[in-house]
C-alpha cells in the first residue's frame, strides 16, 4: 500500500483532505502525514520517505515547484499530486516540468480527489477538466509570441549552442557573467525551458537561432 503525505499551508484544506481520505475502504494508499512549509516537507519526508505526494504550489517557504525538483532526485519513485488554486499556464505546465504527474484544483477536492488517487494508483495522471483542456489546447495552439527572443538573447543562446561556457558567453559579448545569467533567466521564460540544453533545443525547433 502506497504511504501518503500532504503539504498544505492552510489548516482548512489539509483537515478536508484529511476527512476526506479518512475511513476509505480499500484505499490504496495509507496516511504517513502532513506539513505545512517546505522545510517540514523535507524533514517529514526524510522519516517517512513517501510514495505519494500531495502539495500545494504557493508555501510560507517557497514554491512547490522547487520541491518537486528535488524529490524528483532524491525520491525518483515518489509521484506527485498538485492540489492549487492556480490554474494558469505558467503554474500548470512549469509544475508538470517539474515533475507532478497529476494537477487538481482545489475547488475539484471534494469531488475529484479519492478518484485521482485511484488513477495514480494505476499508474494514470489526474487532472481537473480544467486543467486538462489547457494542456491539451497548448499542444493545438501556436507558441505566444512571448517566445520571441530579441537581438541579444539569440547572440546568448547561440554561444551557448556552441558549448560555451557562461562566464565565456560574457567574455564574447563584453559583458559580465550575471548579466549573461540575467538574459538565461529571460530566455528560459520565454521559451518556457528549465535547463540549457532544453534552451538550445527549443530555441532551433522554434528557427530562432540558426542551426550550426
Amino acid at each position: 500500500m502506497a504511504g501518503l503525505i500532504l503539504i498544505e499551508d492552510d489548516p482548512r484544506v489539509r483537515a478536508a483532505v484529511r476527512n476526506l481520505l479518512s475511513d476509505v475502504p480499500s484505499a490504496p494508499y495509507t496516511w504517513l502525514g502532513e506539513a505545512d512549509s517546505l522545510a517540514a516537507a523535507r524533514a517529514l519526508c526524510a522519516r517517512v520517505r513517501p510514495d505519494v505526494l500531495l502539495l500545494d504550489l504557493e508555501l510560507p517557504d517557497g514554491r512547490g515547484e522547487d520541491l518537486l525538483r528535488e524529490f524528483r532526485t532524491a525520491y525518483p519513485s515518489c509521484v506527485a499530486l498538485v492540489l492549487t488554486v492556480f490554474a494558469d499556464d505558467g503554474h500548470v505546465f512549469e509544475a508538470l516540468r517539474a515533475g507532478a504527474v497529476g494537477y487538481l484544483l482545489k475547488e475539484d477536492i471534494p469531488a475529484r480527489l479519492r478518484t485521482s488517487l485511484n488513477e495514480l494508483a494505476v499508474g494514470g495522471s489526474p487532472m481537473s477538466p480544467r486543467i486538462a483542456r489547457r494542456v491539451l489546447e497548448s499542444f493545438a495552439a501556436p507558441r505566444p509570441l512571448q517566445a520571441t527572443l530579441t537581438g541579444r538573447e539569440r547572440e546568448v543562446t547561440e554561444l551557448l549552442a556552441r558549448g560555451l561556457t557562461y562566464a565565456d558567453v560574457g567574455v564574447s559579448l563584453g559583458i559580465t557573467t550575471n548579466t549573461v545569467r540575467t538574459f538565461i533567466r529571460s530566455i528560459y521564460d520565454k521559451l518556457q525551458v528549465e535547463s540549457k540544453t532544453e534552451a538550445v533545443l527549443e530555441a532551433l525547433r522554434l528557427g530562432l537561432v540558426a542551426k550550426r
